[in-house]
């Protein structure tokens, strides 16, 4: 079970890493995916086809992902992503702009999703509106596990997740069961005081897929009241394979 808790922390940290200086605006533009011909095959249980989205993502959204890491969400066009399968934890620091925070803290959040080949993606503009100057993100990666979907992996991820947010002081809001893109999994909605003075809301997606992957999809803002219909919009875009 050590590795699905690694998983749910992963996410946070990363959240709670970046409130301690706010994103940049540097990381790359998310780059638009073409909707698959009509010869390639889609799973009957998910979005994908081929390894990519098989329809296109929402007016005014952009699908980031890979076929190597499997999950796909669509982010709003004007976020910002990087793929941690393509840089390293230095590169990711200087384009996102984290300066100022703890070394061995950052990178061993970062470096857990470069290790999982994250994709990584902020809204450059929340962090200018934002008095914490905390840019809102999302970032998403999966891993094989040893849990299979039904109702005793559905308790496993409850209690990991209990655990985790107890571990970091996290309020927990929401803990329930959720069908993601057709695979049982849970979402989570919760609260981190940080030292810095400010609060991070943040939602988190876990889904058990059928060829034994687990994919975390983590959404963290300062400003929830504004960024709650994104985050709800963002989260019935998941596909996972």
């Amino acid at each position: 079970m050590m590795r699905v808790r690694e998983s749910i922390l992963a996410g946070l940290i990363v959240a709670v890493a970046a409130a301690a200086s706010g994103c940049g605006s540097t990381a790359e533009p998310l780059a638009p995916v073409a909707s698959p011909s009509a010869k390639t095959s889609a799973s009957p249980s998910s979005g994908l086809a081929n390894g990519v989205p098989a329809k296109s993502p929402p007016p005014g959204y952009t699908w980031a992902g890979n076929t190597a890491q499997g999950v796909w969400i669509a982010f709003p066009d004007s976020w910002a992503a990087i793929n941690m399968a393509k840089v390293d934890v230095t590169q990711a620091i200087s384009r996102l702009g984290l300066k100022g925070v703890s070394g061995s803290f950052l990178k061993t959040a970062l470096g857990q999703l470069s290790r999982q080949h994250a994709i990584f993606a902020a809204d450059p503009a929340s962090a200018v509106r934002s008095p914490h100057k905390f840019a809102t993100n999302g970032n998403a990666f999966c891993e094989t596990t040893p849990l299979v979907p039904g109702v005793s992996s559905s308790s496993a991820l409850k209690a990991s997740a209990r655990a985790q947010f107890a571990q970091i002081g996290a309020h927990v809001l929401v803990l329930e069961d959720a069908t993601i893109d057709g695979h049982a999994g849970i979402k989570s909605e919760y609260t981190i005081p940080t030292a810095a003075g400010m609060t991070i809301a943040g939602t988190q997606y876990m889904v058990l897929t059928k060829n034994s992957r687990l994919c975390t999809i983590t959404l963290s803002t300062d400003n929830p009241v504004r960024f709650r219909r994104t985050f709800s919009k963002i989260g019935q875009t998941i596909l996972v394979p």
